[in-house]
């Protein structure tokens, strides 16, 4: 459902940019959408969520390049810079923390929250 709503709102931007003019009648429409991993909890359901809501609308058949951008840890105390799994922070915590997996002190989590980028490539 997290996902729905997400393609909800991007799906409007989308069609309201479309009805400006912004891409020709004909032609084939791409949409790039970087997200953070925290904004969705899987890839499939919001493809999925984006072909339902484009049906029978000039993004229907569009080419949807999704990109999911990690979650990092970056501790400073001993310079550690990893890729964290879905498992390892909460999504829900305003303020992820996670254990450094060389050193075993907490640090912040950064990235993957929310929308990076939206955009229209047009053929």
């Amino acid at each position: 459902m997290h996902e729905y709503g997400l393609m909800q709102e991007m799906v409007a931007l989308l069609l309201k940019k479309l009805q400006e003019g912004v891409c020709p009648e004909t032609g084939k429409i791409e949409v790039v959408l970087k997200v953070g991993g925290f904004a969705i909890h899987s890839a499939a359901a919001t493809r999925q969520a984006y072909e339902v809501l484009t049906k029978g609308t000039r993004l229907e058949g569009s080419k949807l390049n999704l990109m999911v951008e990690p979650v990092t840890l970056n501790c400073a105390g001993c310079g550690c810079q990893e890729v964290l799994g879905e498992d390892q922070v909460d999504p829900h915590d305003p303020l992820p923390l996670a254990e450094c997996p060389r050193c075993g002190q907490v640090a912040p989590v950064q990235g993957g929250r929310g929308v990076e980028s939206l955009e229209l490539v047009c053929e």
